[in-house]
């Protein structure tokens, strides 16, 4: 893997987390709507997804 595309995951993993944490406030912000609590959830789980498989592939070393 190259220097640049180890940066770019990078740059994409901490992208997703701070999208995770705005979700995240925002359930904890409209907690009292049980769907768009749900909603969040569902988002968060997305994202918690895609930066494991970003650290999976960060850890191999390799793209995919």
């Amino acid at each position: 893997m190259t220097v640049k595309a180890k940066q770019e995951l990078l740059k994409r993993q901490s992208k997703l987390m701070k999208e995770h944490d705005l979700w995240e406030q925002m359930q904890t912000d409209f907690s009292y709507d049980e769907d768009f609590y749900n909603f969040c959830q569902w988002k968060m789980q997305l994202l918690d997804e895609e930066a494991e498989q970003i650290r999976h592939v960060l850890e191999m070393g390799c793209c995919e």
